[in-house]
């Protein structure tokens, strides 16, 4: 039994012989070399979620109305950054072709270029956000009992969110270069702070004020711009062969860098408006709910995302790995890195199932002892850990789509399953069938199968291997 898990994940066993293009390394270089860019990049996205949880923790001790005044401000924040995040999927993806074709010089514009692009499309919509931020909220959903204090949490975020999409791009930049280290070094700082200005700032602990929720919003900020500026340090030095803003490629838009940023990004941009409508959607029929369901709700949310982020740094390194081994004319090796991906999916979802059956109900009490929110939230632990499956693995089969630059199709299937089945099967779960939060969730179950079943699908039909960028 152990010799068969073990040829399970052997390189033979993912690669065999006959399919092989050329020389490839040992098993154990293989996830060596997955792993050296996955673990990095899982932890970036991880310490961003455990600076949202720092604060919901810290929020949630002030009551439901609190926790509830931090929450709501999530899907406008994911809707602001929905063109940065679009813009970064095809930043990793050209830079690590250019990387493995040995393009210095097409790197480093592709760095320089994007940077200014983020600048210019975010500054002007930062300061219409900013302008407007309790209209925002209350289209979300936002009630009176908590919006004056959610207005004045969401005024900060909207500032941070500059700094945010500046660190994005580049952080997107460094992945497809492969140098995720530096990405969680950066974020280890800002999340040490956050949660030490956190305790200042929310309590008014010493000389400090007693802000409450505007606390967290402050500190978000003050954080988020530390994270920036380290990773602005790093991509400012000297390295000849390397990702740098020294390097003495051009900083002038050319034509061949934005077609190929938005040939890889439009699709890319298509499959975050269409995740961001189905969300939003999702939750505004939450919010709908009242102020104890939404704040049950966002801390189960904020407890699958965190695993969501092991998910979504297993998709970093296979979008890395994809471009550099399509760069290099090995399809093989891709292939061999999302089979390494997929196996340690599978383990991660395995992982996450366990927590939440077994210790979810801990965890949820970290966040707020209110017996009406831990009650509805322990509700749904089985739920997420069902979820916990096709979410990981739907994120390691996309993260090889991106990284080949088939991101049209992704932008299909977002289209079906997020902007169409999710909105419509959670009214029909929580309002019509009256199920209310757990229908939510169950509806949230179906929709990373959905998405994982397409992708998986368009995987082993091979066609991603064949994109041009």
């Amino acid at each position: 039994m152990i010799e068969c898990f073990k040829r399970w994940f052997s390189v033979d066993f993912m690669l065999p012989v006959n399919d092989r293009l050329g020389p490839v390394g040992t098993t154990r270089e293989l996830y060596s070399k997955y792993l050296k860019i996955a673990w990095p990049a899982t932890l970036q996205g991880l310490m961003l979620q455990v600076m949202t949880a720092i604060d919901l923790a810290m929020v949630g001790a002030l009551g439901a109305s609190a926790l509830a005044s931090v929450g709501i401000m999530g899907q406008p924040e994911m809707v602001i950054l929905l063109v940065c995040r679009a813009l970064s999927i095809a930043i990793t993806a050209i830079i690590a072709r250019r990387h493995g074709e040995g393009d210095i010089d097409g790197m480093n514009a592709v760095l320089k270029q994007s940077i200014l692009l983020n600048f210019l499309i975010y500054i002007p919509l930062l300061l219409l956000s900013f302008l407007n931020v309790e209209s925002i909220l209350r289209f979300t959903g936002a009630e009176d009992s908590y919006i004056e204090t959610a207005v004045w949490y969401g005024r900060f975020i909207v500032i941070s969110l500059l700094f945010q999409s500046f660190s994005q791009v580049v952080g997107a930049a460094l992945i497809g270069y492969g140098n995720t280290k530096v990405i969680f070094k950066a974020n280890v700082v800002g999340n040490i702070l956050n949660t030490i200005l956190n305790f200042f700032l929310i309590y008014g602990i010493g000389f400090f004020p007693e802000l409450g929720v505007m606390g967290a919003g402050v500190s978000t900020m003050i954080s988020s711009a530390v994270i920036a500026l380290l990773l602005l340090r790093t991509i400012s030095q000297s390295m000849p062969d390397g990702l740098t803003l020294l390097h003495p490629s051009k900083w002038r838009f050319e034509r061949t860098v934005l077609h190929t940023m938005y040939h890889v990004g439009g699709s890319s941009l298509g499959e975050q408006f269409f995740e961001r409508f189905g969300m939003y959607t999702y939750t505004m029929i939450v919010a709908s709910l009242g102020a104890v369901p939404l704040a049950a709700h966002y801390v189960c949310m904020n407890l699958m995302d965190i695993f969501y982020y092991f998910a979504m740094g297993l998709g970093f390194a296979g979008a890395s790995h994809t471009g550099q081994s399509l760069g290099h004319k090995r399809p093989d090796i891709a292939r061999a890195y999302a089979s390494i991906g997929a196996r340690i999916g599978l383990f991660v979802g395995i992982i996450s199932a366990i927590i939440f059956v077994g210790f979810g109900d801990m965890l949820i009490q970290f966040y707020t002892r209110e017996n009406e929110v831990v009650l509805m939230a322990i509700s749904l632990l089985g739920i997420m850990g069902v979820a916990a499956f096709p979410q990981a693995l739907q994120q390691v089969y996309a993260g090889v789509l991106k990284g080949a630059g088939d991101t049209y199709y992704i932008m299909k299937y977002s289209l079906l399953s997020v902007a169409i089945i999710r909105p419509i099967v959670t009214y029909v779960l929580c309002i019509t069938l009256e199920l209310g939060l757990t229908g939510a969730w169950l509806s949230l179950c179906i929709d990373q199968s959905i998405r994982f079943v397409c992708a998986y699908a368009r995987y082993m039909s091979g066609k991603w291997q064949h994109r041009i960028i």
